[in-house]
């Protein structure tokens, strides 16, 4: 069983730290993120080396210092949960807004029950889920949250302008 989990997470790991880093590069080719840094490619092999290495060093400091606080795994997951919960919660929200407040404005039809109240109840749901982690996850999670809303308000002239976009084409 021991073996299982090392090869599951070394898997899990390494795909994880190469998507991110393939979305970190798009961030830094698009310049979402510096470019030099972020969109760098290693020629032959055109690897976002840098990212990769930058992901590296924050999973092992996250790592370190989880498990110094305690359980690695267990705070590892509510920070996880702490994001996805949060994603979450502005998906469903931005379903309500758009087949509710949206649709209304360009004359739309709109279902009560399916574009209003399943989707608060969704929010509601993940809220409350969000709400109850514990605060080791909602400090660092928010603190993380704060930096990334600074780095766009920085980006965008403290949001006079609007962000720059990702171009999907490529994908």
């Amino acid at each position: 069983m021991g073996a299982i989990l090392i090869v599951a997470a070394f898997g899990s790991g390494l795909t994880g730290t190469l998507g991110a880093a393939r979305l970190l590069f798009g961030m830094g080719r698009d310049g979402v993120l510096p470019k030099k840094f972020f969109g760098y490619l290693k020629p032959g092999s055109s690897t976002p080396t840098f990212n990769i290495l930058l992901i590296g060093v924050l999973a092992f400091l996250g790592a370190v210092l989880l498990n110094y606080i305690g359980s690695a795994y267990e705070h590892a997951g509510e920070l996880l949960n702490f994001g996805a919960f949060l994603a979450f919660m502005g998906v469903n929200f931005a379903c309500f807004w758009q087949f509710t407040v949206i649709a209304r404005k360009t004359g739309a039809q709109s279902e009560l029950l399916k574009d209003a109240i399943l989707p608060l109840i969704g929010f509601a749901f993940c809220a409350l889920i969000w709400w109850n982690l514990n605060n080791l996850a909602k400090s660092v999670g928010g603190i993380w949250f704060a930096v990334g809303i600074l780095y766009v308000g920085f980006k965008t002239n403290w949001f006079r302008s609007a962000p720059v976009m990702i171009d999907f084409s490529e994908s």
